[in-house]
């Protein structure tokens, strides 16, 4: 690991769908803390960790969540009593606090979907954390809803989703993954391929298959990933690992820019219109005045 301050050429990332296992995330936190900077899971445990001291209830308030580690950032959308549970859930190290992580919820707020940000030399790169279920609803709202995410550089998670292309064992494309595929295009993003090819669910189901649904999509199209299938017990999902490239060399930044002939294109346009038409240029007379009209454009 490089130092403290300085810039850093990759994160070491852990994927895994942990069955809403307590215990399994307790063991992930503390084995995994000196070898890895960024831990994605999917479907985490939220249960009752302790009462709060409460000046309405004698007997305190339940305060819910995940488990928490000192040297493990926990980054999670806030929640209300009644809300759904969150399925997906993050942890970065501390030692990437220097590069400031982020979740962006404004521009996603979902319990299925989670954006982190981080600083790296000037810009923010993104990292997707996913849960799709069977009904596709991640990849659905993603793909329905035009959310233009900067600089994504890694999309991975439990996606549901299954496809020849990187399942053998399935024996056609379902529109689920077309869209998915459509999708990690439009981020620029291609499919990670695993050092060596397995399962990534494993069926407690004697009659049932083994599947490949915990999938990766990154920016550099050479980097592979590792279905480490010796660490996935209890869980019934193998977990993902990944040394992810951040160097700018690996990135492909872009600005937000506005979807061609959209609604907002043209209430952008609108309002640059008007602005521009309501601006006083009749009396120009010196390079103050014309630099007072510049400035209330820019």
């Amino acid at each position: 690991m490089s130092g403290k301050n300085k810039p850093i050429s990759s994160v070491r990332i852990y994927s895994q769908n942990v069955g809403r296992s307590y215990a399994l995330v307790d063991t992930i936190l503390e084995s995994k803390k000196l070898d890895f900077e960024i831990i994605f899971l999917q479907e985490p445990p939220w249960n009752h960790i302790r009462k709060a001291p409460s000046t309405t209830n004698p007997e305190g308030d339940d305060v819910i969540g995940a488990p928490i580690h000192p040297e493990w950032l926990c980054m999670v959308c806030p929640t209300k009593p009644n809300d759904p549970r969150p399925r997906t859930l993050t942890y970065v190290h501390r030692r990437l606090l220097h590069m400031r992580p982020i979740l962006r919820q404004e521009w996603v707020n979902h319990r299925d979907i989670q954006i982190l940000g981080l600083f790296n030399q000037g810009n923010y790169i993104h990292l997707l954390n996913i849960y799709s279920d069977s009904s596709s609803s991640a990849i659905n709202f993603l793909s329905t809803n035009f959310i233009n995410i900067p600089n994504v550089i890694y999309m991975g998670g439990d996606f549901n989703c299954r496809s020849p292309e990187w399942d053998p064992s399935a024996t056609y494309i379902p529109m689920s993954a077309i869209t998915l595929t459509e999708l990690a295009d439009s981020f620029n993003l291609t499919r990670s391929l695993p050092t060596l090819l397995s399962p990534t669910h494993f069926s407690s189901i004697e009659s049932h298959d083994d599947l490949v649904i915990d999938l990766i999509f990154c920016a550099n199209y050479s980097t592979s990933h590792i279905i480490d299938v010796n660490s996935r017990l209890p869980s019934d999902h193998a977990p993902l690992i990944m040394d992810l490239p951040i160097c700018p060399d690996y990135i492909n930044y872009k600005k937000r820019v506005l979807p061609k002939d959209s609604d907002e294109e043209t209430a952008f346009i609108s309002q640059v219109s008007e602005h521009l038409a309501a601006l006083d240029c009749s009396d120009i007379q010196s390079s103050s005045c014309l630099n007072d009209i510049s400035n209330s454009i820019s």
